[in-house]
This record gives C-alpha cells, sequence and structure tokens, in this order.
C-alpha cells in the first residue's frame, strides 16, 4: 500500500538533486557556486539536512567573506585569494541565499543559494465534531 509511491519519491530526489550553477557574470573565469542548490526534506516544516559547498572565483586577488544574506552572518573569509571553497552543513526548514562580499570595496561580487523542496506537503483536514 505505502511501498507504491516509494520509486516516485527515488524519481524525485534524483531529479532534484542534479546540480546547477548560479553564474556571476558572462565572463566564465568567475563564478560563484552553491552545490547542491536544492535539498528536500520528506515533510514540509521539517529541517533538511545537506552539506554545501560554496566555490568561488574572481578574477582580481582581493579580501572576500561569505556570508549568510538573511542575517547578514559572516560565515568565512579569505585575504589576499580569488579563490575558495567552504564546505557547510545545512540544517534548516527555509530557503538560504549566500552572499561574497568584497571586503575593500564593501560590493556584493556574487548571490546563490540553496532552495528547501518537500516531498508531502501538511495537508491537514478539519475536523468538526457534531453530536446530531
Amino acid at each position: 500500500m505505502y511501498f507504491r509511491n516509494i520509486p516516485y519519491l527515488y524519481l524525485l530526489v534524483v531529479l532534484l538533486s542534479f546540480e546547477t550553477a548560479a553564474d556571476v557574470s558572462s565572463d566564465s573565469s568567475e563564478h560563484f557556486i552553491v552545490t547542491p542548490n536544492k535539498c528536500v526534506a520528506l515533510r514540509e516544516g521539517r529541517p533538511c539536512y545537506a552539506v554545501v559547498s560554496v566555490n568561488w572565483k574572481k578574477i582580481n586577488i582581493g579580501n572576500y567573506c561569505l556570508r549568510n544574506s538573511k542575517n547578514k552572518k559572516i560565515m568565512q573569509c579569505w585575504t589576499s585569494q580569488n579563490t575558495g571553497i567552504y564546505q557547510y552543513e545545512f540544517n534548516s526548514e527555509k530557503n538560504q541565499l549566500f552572499e561574497l562580499i568584497n571586503t575593500q570595496t564593501g560590493t556584493v561580487s556574487g548571490q546563490a543559494g540553496i532552495k528547501v523542496h518537500w516531498v508531502y506537503t501538511n495537508k491537514q483536514k478539519k475536523r468538526r465534531w457534531r453530536l446530531f
């Protein structure tokens, strides 16, 4: 009964796990990529767990910091670098967006994020008790 939907569940997980990239510019030598960019939780409202890798490359050497764009928390900084890799253990029910900041100019050099998807949404039925 419940085992009928398992092949569809596996198919959904495989389709959502393909890697896509968010490019900073049209120049192929610069990039800012978060992989995977999707995370699948079983039910809506439950946290999704994944090991996220943030990979970036710039043309100019400089001081860069990676931060969470929602709470502006600095996650990692690099000095005198033009490339960087950061591994992050993602544990959230909500989407997260990351920013690469050039600390010398204070400008955002790139944005990319991870989206949370669910296999099952919460469908709560309203149950009303009636005596008659």
